[in-house]
């Protein structure tokens, strides 16, 4: 092709973007997607999740979980399976591909296993001697103790308070800077996008979710916060943490919060922007959810899909709600187990649902997340453009960031530029070589707030 079409081609690529979309507090390129290639369903839903969030390619991981002697695909695997199956494969691949710096959290698609058996050494197992599968990647693949599987564990990532006077909240931090923080330290946030096992969501509602989901980011629904409050063991371990969350949520414009003793069902005020209860069943409320809500009824077995007592954690997003969570074993009422009612907070200053939830929640081992980890509801949009700098002495092509409507990237904000989805540069401005076999440009500019909110655009070359 002659170079003068190359030129005219790149412009208009750069004046049209072929996708452009606001990611928020944490980013598409830092998330990396995991399929289960043995399940076709595993693969369809993490290419819908990844085309809605521009996951790119080189952040896809295939690995191979393989079904059971039932014909199912298993609700646990051992502690050894997940490192030989998953971790092992997942982290080389990510390695081969370039993209594992700049990685900061992992989305797992369906049909892989929520529960991961711990090694007992030859001592007869304990109740709960077992981690999510979000708690083994959240380890990097070490085994924990069973004192920290027992609650021991403090994650570096909980932003507080603590039950009592002495406990200290701190503010929300979106994941890049609590990486460039904690550097090696630095734990594996995850999610699982779906469970379309038993008593989980059909492949259907599992990507009707998804796509609800990724609708409500930046759009700021005005809602409630109801705090299902009841005399249960189950809300009372946690209840101290209601009134300062509620009080922050009431500060905020558009959003409140109620503490109440109704049922959910009872609930008359329009649809919610999240729930928190302590029961083993709690009805549906009567006008659903607004767009990107949490919602967690916090019982022992929510995400236990093998035991068919006690309601689903997967039946809020069936009802309506972006993400939520559930423990996989039993948790006994420890508090540190489960999110505390500041996720919403954290939610109101724009981080992630993924983001959210491990900020508020202080040892996540036996915790499985669900859902969507990237919808960003109340964060504020960013639109960058890529604007043609024209050819470069060497022959290749230069490009400029910038803000759509004309708008200057503000000197304190960050520019990075990714070539095929690895990063390739970190000026407002970036030129492509002559003869590069990159098929896509990404930039992504971030502002410089403590929860930084990012946006980015693509264009094809």
């Amino acid at each position: 092709m002659p170079r003068r079409a190359i030129s005219v081609r790149l412009a208009a690529a750069a004046a049209l973007a072929a996708a452009a979309a606001s990611a928020f507090a944490l980013g598409p390129h830092e998330t990396a997607l995991l399929v289960n290639g043995e399940s076709s369903a595993s693969v369809l839903l993490g290419e819908t999740w990844a085309r809605l969030r521009g996951v790119p390619d080189a952040c896809v991981v295939r690995v191979s979980v393989p079904r059971g002697e039932d014909g199912k695909f298993p609700v646990e695997i051992p502690f050894r399976d997940f490192l030989e199956r998953i971790w092992t494969p997942a982290t080389n691949a990510l390695e081969e591909a370039g993209v594992a710096p700049q990685v900061l959290a992992w989305a797992y698609s369906c049909d892989f296993p929520v529960r991961v058996g711990m090694p007992t050494n030859g001592v007869a197992p304990r109740v709960g001697a077992a981690v999510s599968l979000a708690g083994a990647t959240f380890l990097r693949g070490r085994a924990p103790t069973g004192a920290e599987i027992s609650g021991d564990f403090a994650s570096p990532l909980f932003a507080g308070p603590g039950p009592g006077p002495s406990g200290e909240a701190r503010s929300a931090q979106s994941l890049d800077r609590l990486r460039n923080k904690l550097l090696q330290e630095f734990p594996l946030p995850s999610a699982m996008l779906a469970w379309t096992g038993e008593r989980g969501l059909s492949l259907a509602e599992a990507r009707a979710a998804l796509r609800r989901a990724a609708g409500a980011d930046g759009t700021a629904p005005a809602g409630t916060v109801l705090f299902a409050k009841n005399g249960d063991v189950r809300w009372n371990t946690r209840a101290w943490s209601v009134e300062a969350a509620a009080g922050r949520l009431r500060a905020r414009e558009g959003t409140d919060a109620a503490v109440s003793t109704n049922s959910p069902a009872a609930f008359s005020g329009g649809p919610l922007a999240g729930l928190f209860a302590g029961a083993v069943s709690v009805p549906a409320p009567p006008d659903g959810f607004v767009p990107g809500a949490y919602a967690d009824h916090m019982t022992s077995y929510a995400a236990a899909f093998d035991r068919p007592s006690q309601m689903k954690a997967t039946e809020w997003l069936k009802r309506g709600a972006a993400f939520t969570s559930g423990t996989v074993a039993e948790p006994l009422a420890v508090w540190k187990k489960f999110p505390s009612a500041m996720l919403f907070a954290h939610q109101l200053d724009g981080c992630t649902a993924l983001e959210a939830l491990f900020l508020a929640t202080a040892c996540p081992l036996q915790l499985q997340p669900l859902g969507d980890p990237l919808c960003a509801p109340w964060a504020p949009r960013i639109e960058p453009v890529i604007e043609d700098g024209g050819p470069t002495a060497a022959g290749g092509r230069s490009f400029r960031a910038a803000l759509a409507g004309g708008g200057k990237i503000p000197v304190s904000w960050r520019c990075m530029w990714l070539l095929d989805g690895v990063k390739a540069g970190g000026a407002s401005s970036f030129a492509v070589a002559p003869g590069s076999a990159a098929k896509t440009l990404r930039l992504v500019v971030r502002d410089d707030f403590r929860v930084r909110h990012q946006g980015w655009t693509e264009i094809s070359l």
